[in-house]
């Protein structure tokens, strides 16, 4: 007994990648330079997934800045 493999008739979808400019933090705030200071220390250690993490949480946290 074999296996058909199973065959597409139309090829994959490619999504663009996203390339947003990182958030920089609001002024004086203190939150706001340790995000960006976690984030360094991500970027450094190769953590893309943390740097992630501290992009998001930068902007979240503008958010209550404007």
């Amino acid at each position: 007994m074999t296996t058909e493999p199973t065959r597409h008739s139309t090829p994959p979808v490619e999504l663009p990648l996203r390339w947003e400019r990182e958030p920089d933090p609001a002024g004086a705030c203190p939150d706001c330079a340790e995000l960006v200071a976690a984030r360094s220390r991500a970027r450094a250690r190769g953590d893309r997934s943390a740097v992630s993490d501290c992009n998001v949480l930068l902007r979240r946290h503008r958010q209550g800045h404007r």
